[in-house]
């Protein structure tokens, strides 16, 4: 076999391995995809990850830091922001949210994309299914999977990760969040009206040919008044560890693992 054709054999190769990755394949990432890490774990330590039949997904039985062999930790930064990093950036540039908060969310509620939740469900964030009907009835998103937390809750089922980090927007700029933003969210809230209105993105145009805005404008929501809406917050107070402080140590966390890929 000629060298031309090695290359393009391994090009699909690596292309098979990263299909079942949230983000569109990248052949000039240096990342790694999560579940080809925990697909490698599952061989060498089927005592530490088990698979899932409904997703064909590998995923951490205990997904925290400590369950993770040291060698492969940072690999697996890397691999979660290659799958989500830039779904993260674009919607936070369309949404001015800094990105970091997104991402380290997503980050911290999965343990880097390692969750049974997340690899059974696409919920990266940890998003409930009560107490949000505009869910199901503006987007259609109605599924539940109940889960102990540490008790049982029903916690919605997406199909992709976009799907999820889509949502959790929407949960971020729900009213009893935006109030606390410094201006009352006067830059988002119309935006997130108007997709609930026409179950669209504020950017796509309805079946009567008009958009709200092409791009909010104004400065982004920085990573501080993005956690202030929801930390310390009476109706968010299921994570017992979470607080304004231990949400930036995660945004830190975020930055020191971009660094490194």
């Amino acid at each position: 076999m000629d060298f031309s054709k090695l290359l393009l054999l391994a090009y699909f190769s690596v292309l098979a391995a990263g299909m079942n990755a949230a983000a569109p394949y990248d052949p000039a990432s240096k990342g790694d995809s999560v579940q080809s890490i925990l697909g490698e774990l599952y061989r060498k330590r089927p005592d530490l990850v088990g698979f899932i039949p409904e997703t064909q997904r590998y995923y951490l039985f205990v997904a925290r830091a400590e369950a993770i062999p040291e060698k492969d930790y940072p690999r697996l930064q890397a691999a979660f922001l290659y799958d989500i990093g830039n779904q993260c950036r674009f919607y936070g540039e369309r949404y001015l949210a800094d990105w970091r908060v997104l991402a380290s969310k997503a980050a911290r509620e999965t343990c880097w994309g390692t969750s049974y939740l997340c690899n059974r469900a696409f919920n990266y964030f940890g998003i409930r299914h009560n107490a949000k009907p505009w869910m199901c009835e503006s987007f259609y998103f109605c599924q539940k999977l109940t889960r102990n937390d540490p008790y049982p809750a029903e916690f919605a089922m997406f199909p992709t990760f976009e799907a999820s980090l889509w949502m959790f927007i929407h949960t971020m700029y729900s009213g009893h969040f935006l109030e606390r933003l410094p201006d009352g969210g006067a830059l988002v809230a119309e935006a997130i009206e108007f997709e609930r209105m026409n179950q669209i993105h504020y950017w796509e145009r309805t079946a009567y040919g008009i958009n709200y805005r092409e791009q909010l404008k104004g400065l982004p929501y920085t990573a501080e008044e993005l956690i202030y809406t929801w930390s310390g917050h009476p109706i968010n107070n299921l994570c017992v560890d979470c607080n304004r402080a231990t949400d930036l140590d995660w945004v830190a966390r975020l930055e020191m693992a971009a660094q490194r890929y």
